[in-house]
C-alpha cells in the first residue's frame, strides 16, 4: 500500500519470498522534511510485555508423601556427621569469603536479569505463573494474582522463610524476585472450588 512518504509496498514473487519498497516518485526536499517531521511529532509506542499467564498442576513425582516417623530418627552418628559437615562447609566459607567479596564488588560472576518468572502456589496445590519485568513492583503481583481469581478475597503472598509480602512499590530486583519468584497464598477462603477463574483453569497444564 502507499503511504503519505509515496513508497509503495511490494511482495516478491513465489522465488524470494520477500518484501520490497519502490518509491513511486523522486521526492522533493520539502516532502521528505515534512516526513522527518511527522516521525519526530508522532506518539512513541511503549510495548507492552505478555505475562504468558500460565496454570500449573504438580506432577505427581512432586507430590507430598507420608513418611513414618523412624524416617526423621536422627542417630548419634548422623549428628556427628553433620556436625563435622558443617565445620568443614565453615572452614572453606571463611576462607573464599574475602575472595567472594573481592568479586562481588567488582562486579564479576553478577548477572543482568531483564525480567523474572513469578509463580504462586494455591492453597490446591496449583501454581500461576506469570513473566514480570525486573523493574516491575510487588504491587503488580497482587494485581495480577486478583485478576486471576474466581471471585474476589483477601489473601496474602508469603515466599518460604520469609514474612508476608508488602504490598508497596518495591522493586521485584530489590525484593529478591529476580529471576525467579515462589510464593504461597494464603487466605481463610474456604471453597470445595479452586480459587482460579474457570478462564484460566481451562489452561491447566501439568508441571
Amino acid at each position: 500500500s502507499t503511504g503519505s512518504s509515496g513508497i509503495n509496498a511490494e511482495y516478491g514473487d513465489d522465488t524470494d519470498n520477500e518484501d520490497y519498497f519502490i518509491m513511486l516518485e523522486t521526492p522533493t526536499i520539502e516532502h521528505l522534511t515534512l516526513c522527518v517531521e511527522t516521525l519526530k511529532s508522532s506518539k512513541k509506542l511503549a510495548p507492552t510485555l505478555d505475562r504468558d499467564v500460565k496454570v500449573l498442576q504438580p506432577s505427581a513425582a512432586s507430590q507430598r508423601y507420608e513418611l513414618s516417623s523412624d524416617f526423621f530418627r536422627v542417630t548419634k552418628e548422623d549428628l556427628m556427621t553433620e556436625q563435622k559437615r558443617r565445620a568443614e562447609e565453615a572452614e572453606r566459607s571463611e576462607m573464599l569469603r574475602t575472595k567472594a567479596i573481592r568479586d562481588r564488588d567488582a562486579g564479576i560472576g553478577m548477572r543482568i536479569y531483564h525480567y523474572t518468572i513469578i509463580r504462586i502456589r494455591f492453597p490446591d496445590g496449583l501454581l500461576l505463573q506469570g513473566t514480570f519485568s525486573a523493574h516491575d513492583t510487588v504491587e503488580s503481583i497482587f494485581k495480577f494474582v486478583e485478576n486471576a481469581l474466581r471471585h474476589p478475597v483477601s489473601f496474602s503472598l508469603i515466599t518460604p522463610g520469609c514474612p508476608p509480602l508488602k504490598r508497596d512499590k518495591t522493586l521485584l530486583k530489590a525484593a529478591g524476585l529476580v529471576p525467579s519468584g515462589l510464593m504461597n497464598l494464603s487466605t481463610n477462603e474456604r471453597s470445595e472450588f479452586t480459587l482460579l477463574s474457570d478462564e484460566l483453569v481451562c489452561k491447566l497444564t501439568s508441571l
